[in-house]
């Protein structure tokens, strides 16, 4: 991927700001894993306390895609570990976005993977398999719709409706 810079996007398409079609997520996110930028079209869930369809989606070709996870912003419990991290590398996803916890740090951080999480909780997840894809998910201030794209970097995470250039 090329560089990208969300603040240089935010420069460039205050029209796009201005008409909600370019929204910045709240700045609650820790950074994770090798990529410090990435980005990718959306894919949603929507889960809380449970982890086992993020697992499902993950163990799928990712094709550049990001997967964006409303964990309900619990930090009780982990949504991803490293081994979620590297089967997602391997997979071909860009991203993950966690509103909620991540554990297995340092190996996430060695996955060329890009992660945003709350912040880590060694405990695992429940695994009921309770939860929704692809649906609307409103994360750090911000409504995300499957489909949509992501960009991260170090400044933030932005949401657009459309591919931007870059």
């Amino acid at each position: 991927m090329a560089a990208f810079a969300t603040a240089e996007a935010c420069d460039s398409n205050a029209a796009l700001l201005l008409s909600g079609d370019l929204r910045a997520l709240e700045p609650i996110f820790k950074i994770y894993g090798q990529r410090r930028s990435f980005s990718g079209p959306v894919v949603t869930l929507k889960v809380f306390e449970d982890n086992v369809l993020v697992r499902h989606l993950l163990e799928t070709r990712g094709e550049g895609r990001v997967l964006v996870i409303d964990g309900g912003g619990s930090t009780r419990c982990a949504l991803v570990g490293g081994n979620l991290a590297q089967s997602a590398q391997n997979m071909g996803w860009a991203g993950i976005v966690v509103n909620g916890c991540i554990r297995d740090v340092d190996e996430i951080n060695a996955c060329d993977i890009g992660v945003r999480a709350l912040g880590s909780n060694p405990l695992k997840s429940n695994k009921k398999a309770v939860g929704d894809k692809h649906v609307p998910v409103y994360i750090a201030g911000t409504l995300i719709r499957d489909g949509e794209w992501l960009y991260a970097d170090s400044d933030g995470i932005l949401i657009s409706k459309m591919e931007l250039s870059i």
